[in-house]
């Protein structure tokens, strides 16, 4: 098949990530295994990102449920399915731990570290706690506190290894490791289910997304049966057949949103003239705004109101101006239950 324009793209792409209203998720647990995870370093852009692809979600329905916050793709912070982890720590888990095993040595706090872990996970097994309290905690114990070049990678340290799990609300608990999953199974799975939550999408645009290497995401790949081929992208068996359905007029999504790190560029959902105004620097990826599926400003927050900076002003349509006014209402009334105390 030949490639596919732009238009077409960000219109499957949308539909993929479960931002249409026609594939709109029926509750979190749906949402996030549609995309694998949220990324969720931002507790409250994690539930931003829900927002978007469960209509009507409210705060309460992530803060109350079950899914696991840990470490996964790329290293970093994800909301994820309890039953996607174990294949996921089976792909990723001994890659991250290596990866923070050398950044805890490199910083000169291992041991300590090491000496703690058996009392941290003690602490998590009687309650969850915030990092915070949890550090206090050890403190009394007798623990010294990490360093503050170490304090951020002491907790994924110790997920990577399978014995503490967060929840949504930002606090950790004691786990037990997942059951183990053959590696391979386990790549063909990533592979599969990337390609349902972002195809079509490339080998390279797997390994941007996951942190694995090029060959490796590769290998995946191949292993998923009956893929499509249109270009250099690659689609699921029947996901290229019918039309996508149409973006929406108007969506905001939220600071690190999953529909703009899940490849190795943001086009065709960001321009590439624009590009610096959603990613300035600093690894901030920016709460955008898509108009049609495409990026054309950035949001933000005064005093619990949606302001919009545009850099791509749209022409003002009666079916924009009402989508643009059901979104910053929304996102309002969101942000306003995430802040309350019921």
């Amino acid at each position: 098949m030949p490639a596919i324009d732009d238009e077409r793209l960000r219109r499957l792409r949308l539909a993929a990530q479960r931002l249409t209203p026609a594939t709109a998720a029926d509750g979190v647990r749906a949402a996030v295994r549609a995309v694998v995870g949220v990324q969720a370093q931002d507790v409250r852009a994690a539930g931003l990102a829900l927002r978007s692809r469960v209509p009507g979600l409210r705060r309460a329905g992530v803060d109350r449920s079950d899914l696991i916050r840990t470490w996964t793709k790329r290293g970093t912070l994800h909301l994820i399915d309890p039953a996607d982890w174990p294949w996921l720590h089976a792909a990723l888990g001994q890659r991250n731990r290596v990866r923070f095993d050398a950044q805890m040595r490199r910083r000169g706090d291992y041991d300590a570290a090491a000496g703690m872990l058996g009392d941290l996970v003690a602490v998590l097994r009687d309650r969850p706690l915030d990092r915070a309290a949890l550090l206090r905690e050890l403190a009394a114990r007798g623990h010294p506190v990490p360093g503050q070049r170490s304090v951020n990678v002491l907790m994924p340290w110790v997920a990577s290894q399978g014995l503490v799990t967060g929840l949504p609300d930002g606090r950790y608990r004691a786990a037990e490791p997942p059951p183990a999953v053959d590696p391979d199974l386990a790549l063909a799975t990533l592979a599969r289910r990337y390609l349902a939550g972002y195809g079509p999408a490339a080998a390279a645009d797997l390994a941007s997304w996951s942190g694995l290497p090029l060959g490796t995401a590769r290998r995946a790949l191949a292993a998923v049966d009956g893929t499509e081929a249109a270009g250099d992208l690659l689609a699921l068996p029947g996901t290229l057949e019918a039309p996508p359905p149409p973006a929406p007029p108007v969506l905001l999504l939220a600071a690190f949103d999953t529909a703009l790190l899940g490849y190795r560029t943001r086009v065709p959902l960001v321009s590439a003239a624009d590009d610096r105004r959603i990613l300035p620097g600093g690894g901030m990826l920016r709460p955008a705004v898509l108009v049609g599926g495409l990026a054309a400003g950035t949001w933000g927050l005064a005093s619990g109101t949606v302001t919009i900076d545009w850099f791509r002003r749209p022409g003002e349509t009666a079916r924009l101006c009402a989508g643009l006014r059901a979104e910053q209402a929304d996102v309002e009334r969101f942000l306003a239950e995430a802040s309350c105390s019921c």
